[in-house]
């Protein structure tokens, strides 16, 4: 292995909020500086399907989340940590990284109190406005914390070098014509355009009440939908569009450019994962937000209302009354478009720009504190 490389080990996985901000940042150091990059995961996520797909070494860790509950899980939780601190010591050994970066989720735990045992310089980007419990638990350990939300930092211990940058997305935001991208999806120019987005997979709960509100023909002379119903359910939904004739409605199973549908839309209804609404706000695209409402801590639900408190976005709650509440904010925002510009205006002032420039910029720092030199050949540090 070349002394004069960078080695970057990073640990973060589950779901894509976790993956996506580690591969970014990889993806971007080994542009800027040709790192070579190892990643840690488990195989019950995403990650064991994205990871070799991008063509980097990925160690798997067995390494779990603990129960609330007494379930026989519980038992192996021991077990599956030294198991998983052992690993990650041997992986971190074999690599000798320059540096350990965690983005969240169960598997950055034993890595990162293994890089600091190893004397291996750790940082965490956290993309919550509610930091996850491993960071919370590491936080006293790191160097250095990026931060998507300046809520988090009143989760944090005291003293813990921290700055809000945003997360790391690398959304290809050139210009674009918003009437080509509304020609690509099949939609006319001159209505206003509604995005529905329930995730990858869809959300069922979104498509139907989504549904609720195109059955009743409101606005439909005004306004057109890109319906994004996910893989699983798109012949459904579908088959029941046809059947009532509507004609203002693009259903689609998923979008892969996701870019151009959000130049094409005016209003995005959609879960508040991380990563999604820093993309809302890297586009400048004002949403109706449904938070997942089984997501851990209810994150999604608290990274919704740091928007919704600034007036970028309108929240509501996954429940009985969500078809219900869906119609009236629907009716609220027809009624008034001046509010649907306002709420632009005000997400488009919450985007960070440059995050991963300025997560670098740090990192460039702390490196060079322990002895790197860019652009100079180094002997392992």
């Amino acid at each position: 292995m070349a002394e004069d490389q960078l080695r970057v080990a990073l640990a973060g996985g589950g779901t894509g909020g976790h993956l996506f901000p580690a591969l970014n940042l990889g993806k971007a150091m080994e542009e800027k500086w040709n790192a070579k990059l190892l990643f840690f995961g488990t195989r019950r996520g995403i990650e064991k399907e994205i990871i070799p797909r991008h063509g980097y070494e990925l160690v798997f860790l067995p390494v779990q989340g603990f129960q609330r509950r007494l379930t026989a899980k519980n038992l192996l939780f021991p077990l599956n940590l030294l198991r998983s601190l052992s690993l990650s010591k041997k992986a971190l050994r074999r690599f000798k990284p320059h540096l350990v970066i965690g983005t969240g989720g169960y598997v950055m735990g034993p890595v990162l109190k293994s890089a600091k045992k190893l004397n291996i310089p750790v940082v965490i980007q956290e993309q919550n406005s509610y930091p996850g419990v491993t960071t919370r638990l590491l936080a006293k350990d790191a160097d250095y914390l990026f931060l998507a939300y300046e809520e988090a930092k009143q989760y944090l211990p005291d003293n813990v070098p921290a700055m809000v940058t945003g997360n790391p997305i690398r959304l290809k935001m050139t210009e674009g014509d918003k009437e080509e991208d509304l020609k690509k999806f099949g939609l006319e120019p001159g209505r206003l355009t509604l995005l529905v987005v329930g995730g990858s997979q869809g959300a069922e709960s979104i498509n139907r009440a989504v549904m609720e509100v195109i059955r009743e023909g409101l606005f439909a002379d005004r306004v057109q939908w890109l319906w994004q119903t996910g893989v699983k359910h798109f012949e459904k939904w579908s088959q029941e569009v046809q059947r009532m004739k509507i004609k203002n409605v693009r259903l689609v199973p998923f979008i892969s450019e996701m870019v151009g549908a959000y130049r094409a839309s005016d209003l995005v209804i959609c879960r508040a994962g991380a990563m999604t609404l820093s993309e809302l706000t890297a586009m400048g695209r004002p949403a109706v937000l449904i938070p997942f409402p089984y997501a851990a801590a209810n994150h999604q639900y608290k990274n919704a209302l740091a928007l919704a408190n600034r007036g970028a976005a309108k929240v509501i709650v996954d429940d009985e009354k969500l078809v219900e509440n869906l119609k009236r904010i629907f009716k609220e925002l027809m009624e008034s478009p001046q509010k649907i510009e306002e709420m632009a205006r005000k997400m488009s002032a919450l985007h960070q720009k440059d995050s991963v420039d300025r997560i670098l910029s740090v990192i460039e720092r702390i490196l060079e504190q322990r002895g790197w030199k860019f652009g100079f050949e180094n002997e392992h540090i």
